[in-house]
């Protein structure tokens, strides 16, 4: 924010207040990035397989870049099959619902079933909340267990 001063009505003058400075810190969860590199947090590294791993049985997932990422905190936006949108937060914890809008810590009071529920997994907390995600996830089990077993007796003939 400038102030201006104004000595003279002809003329005006601004000035900056003094800043605090701020260090800008690259985003640390760009995976494929030619930038100098990070070391990500073990919370960070769990956020990202998770992402990944998960990333076909929902319609949307992604690290929220809005709301805050420390080593020990961070949240995941998700956007269900059903389009029902939720805020993961990753803790040491676990992973809980924090709200069921993106980039908001907030949950609802009325359901504090679920907003105070800690997950060991993300799997475990999408299957928990989303009937499509459990038949996409089994989906996908039935036919890489089917691959395999094709696999295995093409091998064996």
């Amino acid at each position: 924010m400038t102030q201006q001063t104004n000595k003279d009505p002809s003329q005006s003058e601004t000035t900056t207040p003094p800043t605090t400075p701020v260090t800008v810190k690259k985003p640390a969860l760009c995976g494929n990035c030619d930038t100098e590199k990070t070391t990500l947090s073990t919370l960070e590294e769990e956020a990202m397989a998770a992402v990944r791993e998960h990333a076909f049985a929902v319609n949307l997932i992604g690290v929220s870049e809005m709301l805050p990422r420390t080593p020990q905190l961070l949240f995941i936006n998700v956007t269900t099959s059903e389009n029902h949108t939720h805020c993961i937060e990753l803790t040491i914890k676990g992973w809980r619902v924090a709200s069921n809008r993106n980039d908001c810590m907030n949950g609802d009071f009325r359901q504090l079933d679920i907003h105070t529920k800690y997950f060991s997994t993300l799997h475990a907390l999408l299957t928990e909340i989303s009937p499509l995600y459990r038949e996409k996830f089994g989906a996908q089990l039935i036919a890489k267990l089917s691959d395999l077993k094709k696999e295995r007796s093409d091998s064996t003939e």
